[in-house]
């Protein structure tokens, strides 16, 4: 058998060693490694190094630990509402007319019983003395009739119909005086005057009677001394309050003086539209600057905590964070940071109160959750 020396050739060329190709592997593992070192660097650096370099820290808010006083420490909660009287009276005519004397002004102090204003009543004034002087005649002839009826002059039917005439001509004065009376119209309440809607010469109509050009209210009386605040209430916060807890209110127009107060009524049904139940809570303190419809803000206190008269320290709730399963804060110490364990109480709002860890006067971080921090790292302060 013959062999082909050109295909010894090629057979044998197909068996030689490639020498690049190892070369090739260790540039690519030491690329691979050069990169993964690059990445680790960068991690580190911008992990680490900015705990230990302020202008790599992050930018955090800064709050203190305020120290607050009994009252504000014991609120449990708060609402806003506005002012009322309990006892209010709206004046309306019994009868309608027009308005012929009127002792009524804005601001005005009245009496119960007080007469404050009369219709015009001349027509009845002169029919009231028509029916006196027919009565006098009726009586008159009833004494007539009945010594008459005595001698046996008259029979018993004249006599019925003398007295029956009597008893006609006593109904008809009796309703003419009393539609005089209801021309007169008295306060119906001590008071004083917050609404005046009609005036001398206008027309005015009983309420449920229709509309006059002063329509049926045309005064309102309130009892100063009977004034308390109304306020709607989160239904999911009624199990804080309790009757008779004690309270304070402010009022919009002078933020800087408060009164003692106690929720008085929780109204015992709730608003389905709004989720809410409405309270009454009965001002302590008498003020004259205090008026009806002022807005106004009730501050509802726990009682214990009153009596207890211990200031208490309050934080922001957005500066408290979860560290290994114990709540705390970061403590800001010049450009650092120090996790400190606190023990927490009730919340008011967006604050809560520090049963233990803090003394007050500390500066804290605020919205530390979103920052995701550690303990020890530096940062800087958030420039305002």
């Amino acid at each position: 058998m013959t062999t082909d020396p050109t295909n010894r050739t090629v057979d044998l060329s197909s068996l030689k060693i490639d020498r690049d190709r190892p070369q090739s592997r260790k540039r690519f593992l030491k690329l691979s490694v050069g990169v993964l070192i690059l990445l680790l660097v960068l991690f580190l650096f911008f992990r680490v190094m900015p705990r230990h370099f302020a202008f790599l820290s992050p930018e955090v808010s800064v709050a203190r630990a305020i120290l607050v006083p009994p009252s504000q420490a014991a609120t449990v909660l708060t609402a806003s509402g506005y002012i009322v009287a309990r006892s209010k009276a709206e004046i309306s005519p019994k009868s309608v007319g027009r308005i012929a004397w009127i002792n009524l002004e804005e601001g005005q102090r009245v009496k119960k019983g007080e007469l404050v204003a009369r219709l015009e009543n001349q027509e009845l004034i002169a029919q009231k003395a028509e029916a006196s002087a027919n009565l006098a005649n009726a009586r008159r002839e009833l004494a007539r009739q009945k010594e008459l009826f005595a001698k046996g002059i008259t029979t018993k039917q004249s006599l019925d119909n003398a007295e029956t005439q009597v008893e006609v001509f006593e109904a008809q004065l009796h309703y003419i005086e009393e539609q005089i009376r209801n021309t007169e119209i008295y306060a119906p309440i001590d008071g004083v005057v917050t609404v005046k809607k009609a005036f001398l010469g206008e027309t005015v109509t009983p309420q449920g009677f229709g509309a006059g050009s002063a329509g049926a209210t045309f005064a309102v009386i309130v009892d100063l001394d009977s004034l308390e605040m109304e306020a709607d209430i989160n239904e999911q916060n009624v199990s804080k309050l309790q009757l008779g807890m004690p309270a304070e209110v402010t009022l919009d127009a002078y933020p800087d003086r408060s009164y003692k107060a106690r929720l008085r009524q929780i109204v015992p049904t709730a608003d389905r539209q709004k989720g809410s139940v409405k309270v009454k809570v009965e001002l302590l303190e008498k003020d004259e600057r205090v008026l009806p419809e002022m807005s106004c803000r009730v501050y509802f206190q726990n009682p214990e905590i009153l009596l207890d008269g211990k200031a208490r320290v309050m934080i922001p709730v957005s500066s408290v964070v979860d560290m290994d399963g114990k709540k705390g804060v970061f403590l800001v110490n010049r450009d650092a940071i120090r996790f400190q364990p606190v023990a927490l109480g009730n919340t008011l709002g967006s604050q809560i109160e520090v049963i233990e860890g803090l003394s007050g006067g500390e500066e804290i971080v605020v919205q530390a959750a979103d920052n995701n921090l550690e303990n020890g790292q530096k940062v800087r302060r958030k420039s305002e």
